[in-house]
């Protein structure tokens, strides 16, 4: 069975901010309408996207908008009926027989849910998630059962024909989301479990943008011989032998601009640092400064670096601390930040055999 997803996106959301539409706000390097639009691309039998929206505030952004050739973009109505039944209007020839409606503002939504909706739909006409409620609920000063109280979230799905019979019959009067139809006329509904994570964005305190913690890890690897320096977080290690590299071959900075990179999915460092004459023998303290800068550029702050070097020789037990320091000075951050550790590997592998020198680094970063 071929499904339509129709994704909303069209509101204004002022309790969230007067001058950018939530949808539009970036988190995690996305704008959170992509989050939505990139999930439901992945899904095989989800063959048509219908993204309803305001199209002078998407204007602004739509070189930003994530692209694929199963979405459509129609202009929204009034009100969130309205968009809704906009876009079933421009699918109405179409034979999709299932129809799945999702908030843009939810940017949370995991695949395992979709494909439990999908999954169920051949053989229901709706499908709700829900959720329960931890908080103790009151209504006309009597306290609820919470237990029996749930909380509706998107996506839903429902039979195409009966949900553009329901939207036609009441378009003229007020209902919350297509549940509500259903609920009114008293058709079934299969209420599953959703999703705590699967939160809707409406004000600021929903989600705290200032401090998105991003994870990256870096891996380098260069070999050891005679004749060329080590140098280790940019520190000269005594040793009778040194890296090879097209810099000074420095695998504890390359790692650690690789994890500074991908936390916030800026690149690599061999896109952005590649091996032509411009970078031969730099040193690979100048590497990891730019990206220092690049950071503080896009508002962007180290929370901590954890640095494992994986080598049999030399013993770094009297430089772990001024590898630790080095680095935390580059980066603008406390020494504390910065873990530096060396383990060998019991004379096991290239490495073992003193062949070369290998470091892994985990670093975390957040938003300003």
């Amino acid at each position: 069975m071929n499904y339509c997803a129709i994704i909303l996106a069209a509101g204004k959301g002022h309790r969230y901010s007067k001058t950018i539409p939530k949808q539009y706000t970036v988190l995690d390097n996305e704008l959170i309408i992509n989050h939505s639009l990139k999930i439901f691309s992945e899904i095989n039998s989800i063959k048509k996207i219908i993204l309803v929206v305001n199209k002078p505030d998407f204007n602004k952004f739509r070189t930003q908008i994530f692209k694929n050739k199963k979405i459509e973009i129609v202009q929204g109505g009034k009100e969130r009926k309205n968009s809704v039944f906009l876009a079933l209007n421009k699918i109405k020839n179409s034979n999709y027989k299932k129809i799945i409606i999702h908030d843009a503002a939810r940017p949370f939504l995991k695949k395992e849910l979709i494909d439990k909706i999908i999954k169920l739909s051949k053989k229901h006409e709706a499908i709700i998630p829900c959720i329960s409620n931890t908080d103790t609920i009151v209504y006309k000063n009597k306290i609820l059962d919470r237990k029996k109280v749930l909380s509706i979230q998107t996506p839903q799905c429902f039979s195409y024909k009966k949900i553009f019979l329901l939207h036609r019959e009441f378009i003229n009067n007020k209902f919350s989301d297509e549940s509500s139809l259903f609920f009114f006329k008293n058709l079934k509904v299969k209420i599953i479990k959703g999703d705590h994570d699967n939160i809707k964005i409406t004000l600021k305190k929903d989600y705290n943008f200032d401090n998105q913690i991003s994870y990256g890890i870096g891996y380098d690897i260069h070999r050891l011989e005679k004749n060329y320096k080590l140098y280790l977080g940019g520190i000269k290690i005594p040793h009778s032998m040194g890296t090879v590299g097209h810099s000074d071959g420095d695998p504890v900075i390359h790692a650690l601009v690789d994890a500074l990179l991908g936390s916030k999915k800026l690149g690599d460092i061999g896109t952005l640092f590649p091996n032509n004459q411009k970078f031969k023998n730099k040193r690979s303290t100048y590497f990891l400064k730019k990206i220092i800068k690049l950071l503080k550029e896009k508002k962007y702050v180290i929370n901590n670096i954890d640095i494992n070097i994986i080598l049999q020789k030399p013993n770094l037990k009297n430089y772990k601390k001024i590898i630790s320091d080095n680095l935390a000075k580059i980066c603008n951050i406390d020494s504390k930040k910065v873990s530096v550790k060396a383990k060998t590997t019991d004379r096991l592998g290239n490495i073992g055999k003193n062949k070369s020198i290998a470091c892994e680094v985990i670093a975390t970063v957040s938003n300003v």
